[in-house]
C-alpha cells in the first residue's frame, strides 16, 4: 500500500494511452497510471474529468488557469491531437505533484484514486465517516466490516509520524478513526469491504485490488488500535496476515475465520507464533508445571502459556481447508463453542482438555468413525456430525450429558444403531434425515420405539412425534422389550 506521504520523491504519474469507446458517441478516456514506490494503480478519466479537477484547484488553490492544455471543439478525435493531448495531460499532472509536494489537496487525491489506495487520503476517507455517522454505527451494532487495506493501512498509520495537514482536529484527523476502532466490540476483515463474492471466495485473496498490483494476501498488519474487541471475524482472508494478536488475547471471546485456505488450527490461534508447529502443552492448573518442565526438556520448543486465549469461547473455522484438531486448541482452556464444519478432518483429536465445551459442530467433514469420544468430551451438550461418512455410533453411546445430536446426510443403514443415542438420559433433539435409514418403512415410529418411555420427550428431525407415530411406537417398544427379555433367558 502506498504512502505518498514518504515517498513523493518516488512517486510518479503518467498517461500511457487512451481509448476512444465509439460505442459510446466517441468518448475519448485517458488512462493515467500512479506510481508510489513499487505500487501502481490505474486509474481511468475523460478530459471533461481533468477540467473539472482544473476548475476546483484554481479555486481552492489559486494554481495557474493555463495550466490546463485548453478544450478544442472542432478536430478533437483526431488521433493526432489526442495523442498531442495525451502528452500535455502527463505533463499537466507531473507539474501538479511538482507544486504540491508531500501533500495533496482533496480534490487532486481524490481524482488519482490515492483514497483507495493510499494510507493518509483512504483514512482521511474514514474519518470523515466516522466523525460524521460513527455514533449511529456503534449505537446500532458495534460490529464494523473494514477491508485488510483499510486494517493495513490503521496498522501502518499508528507508526507514521503526524503528517502535515491544514486539517488537524477536523474532519478529515486520524483521532476519529482511533476513538471509532477502541469503541469496536466486533470487527469483520474481508479482501474487499462491502463484496460478498469476495468475503466467499479464498481466491480473492491473491486478486489485486481494483486496478492496482495489492494482493490481500500479503499485507501484514496488527490489530493494535481495536483495545476492546471481543469478536473477530475474518472471511476468505488468513489470520496469518496478522503481524501482532498479543494485546487482543486477554479480552477477545469469539473467533471467526471463513473461507480460507488454512489446514491448521494453529494458524489462527498460534497466527503470530514462529513456533506454531511445536506441540503445545496443557494449559489446565493441575498439568501447567509438568508442560513447564516438558517445555525445558524439549529445548524450549513447546509453546508456553503465554499464547493462551484467556477468554475465548468460541472459535468457528467453517469454510476452510483443516484436516485435524491440532494441539493448539489447548490454548484455548475456556472454549464452549467450537465449529469446524465444512473442512476435511477425519479424525477428532486434542479435545480432552477443553472441560467447557458444550458445543461442538464437525457438518461437512469426511470422519467415518467415532470411538470412545466420551473419553475426551464427556461434557458435550450439543453435537453435529451432519454430512459425514458414519456408519456406527457405538462410539456416542456414553455422551451422558448430551440434549441435542445431528447425524443427518450420513451412512446409517441399520436401525439397531439408535440404540446407542437412545441410551442417553438427556437426549431431547436428534436428526437422522438423510441417511439410508431414513428411508425405510415407518421409518419415524420405528427410531422413536427405541427411546421405550421417552418417546414423547424427543424431537426427531426437527419434529415431536405426532400421536400416531407415538402409538405405532408405542407398540414397537413393547415387542422390542418382550424380545429382550426372552433374549435374556
Amino acid at each position: 500500500m502506498s504512502c505518498y506521504y514518504r515517498q513523493h520523491e518516488d512517486t510518479a504519474v503518467t498517461v500511457p494511452k487512451f481509448t476512444n469507446e465509439t460505442s459510446s458517441g466517441g468518448v475519448t478516456y485517458y488512462d493515467v497510471k500512479v506510481r508510489v514506490g513499487t505500487l501502481e494503480w490505474l486509474v481511468e478519466r475523460r478530459y471533461r474529468d481533468f477540467a473539472q479537477l482544473h476548475d476546483k484547484l484554481v479555486e481552492e488553490v489559486a494554481i495557474s488557469k493555463k495550466l490546463l492544455p485548453p478544450k478544442k471543439l472542432v478536430g478533437n478525435r483526431q488521433p493526432a491531437f489526442l495523442e498531442q493531448r495525451r502528452e500535455q495531460l502527463e505533463i499537466y499532472l507531473r507539474e501538479l505533484l511538482i507544486y504540491f509536494g508531500a501533500e495533496l489537496p482533496r480534490a487532486l487525491a481524490e481524482f488519482l484514486d490515492f483514497t483507495k489506495y493510499d494510507i493518509i487520503y483512504l483514512l482521511q476517507d474514514l474519518a470523515k465517516l466516522f466523525n460524521e455517522s460513527g455514533d449511529a454505527l456503534l449505537s446500532s451494532k458495534k460490529e464494523y466490516n473494514l477491508s485488510a487495506l483499510e486494517v493495513y493501512a490503521i496498522s501502518e498509520r499508528l507508526s507514521l509520524p503526524c503528517p502535515p495537514s491544514l486539517d488537524r482536529g477536523g474532519k478529515y484527523d486520524f483521532s476519529h478513526v482511533l476513538d471509532f476502532c477502541t469503541q469496536l466490540v466486533a470487527l469483520v476483515v474481508t479482501p474487499v469491504k462491502d463484496n460478498a463474492s469476495y468475503a466467499q471466495d479464498y481466491n480473492t485473496v491473491d486478486v489485486p485490488i481494483g486496478r492496482s498490483n495489492i494482493i490481500p494476501n500479503r499485507l501484514n498488519f496488527n490489530l493494535n488500535a481495536f483495545r476492546n474487541l471481543k469478536t473477530l471475524r475474518f472471511s476468505a482472508l488468513s489470520t496469518e496476515n496478522i503481524a501482532d494478536i498479543e494485546l487482543l488475547k486477554p479480552t477477545l471471546q469469539t473467533i471467526c475465520v471463513h473461507n480460507t485456505t488454512i489446514q491448521n488450527i494453529n494458524q489462527v490461534l498460534l497466527c503470530d507464533n514462529l513456533h506454531k508447529h511445536c506441540d503445545v502443552p496443557s494449559l489446565l492448573p493441575e498439568t501447567i508445571a509438568a508442560s513447564s518442565s516438558s517445555s525445558i526438556s524439549n529445548g524450549g520448543s513447546a509453546l508456553v502459556t503465554a499464547d493462551a486465549w484467556k477468554e475465548l469461547t468460541e472459535l468457528d473455522l467453517t469454510g476452510n481447508l483443516l484436516t485435524q484438531i491440532d494441539g493448539s486448541v489447548r490454548t484455548a482452556p475456556k472454549l464452549r463453542r467450537l465449529v469446524l464444519e465444512q473442512n476435511r478432518i477425519r479424525s477428532v483429536q486434542n479435545l480432552a482438555e477443553l472441560p467447557h465445551l458444550q458445543l461442538l459442530s464437525l457438518s461437512g467433514n469426511l470422519i467415518a468413525e467415532c470411538v470412545d469420544w466420551h473419553l475426551t468430551m464427556g461434557n458435550l451438550v450439543t453435537l453435529k456430525l451432519a454430512q459425514n461418512k458414519l456408519k456406527t455410533l457405538n462410539g456416542l453411546r456414553k455422551l451422558l450429558s448430551l440434549v441435542n445430536l445431528d447425524l443427518s446426510s450420513n451412512q446409517i443403514e441399520d436401525l439397531d444403531e439408535v440404540d446407542y443415542v437412545a441410551n442417553l438420559p438427556l437426549l431431547e433433539t436428534l436428526r437422522l434425515t438423510g441417511n439410508p435409514l431414513a428411508g425405510s418403512v415407518d421409518y419415524r415410529a420405528r427410531v422413536l420405539a427405541r427411546f421405550h418411555e421417552r418417546a414423547a420427550e424427543i424431537s426427531l428431525d426437527n419434529e415431536p412425534g405426532n400421536q400416531q407415530e407415538l402409538d405405532t411406537a408405542l407398540v414397537l417398544s413393547a415387542l422390542l422389550q418382550s424380545k429382550q427379555r426372552q433374549l435374556q433367558k
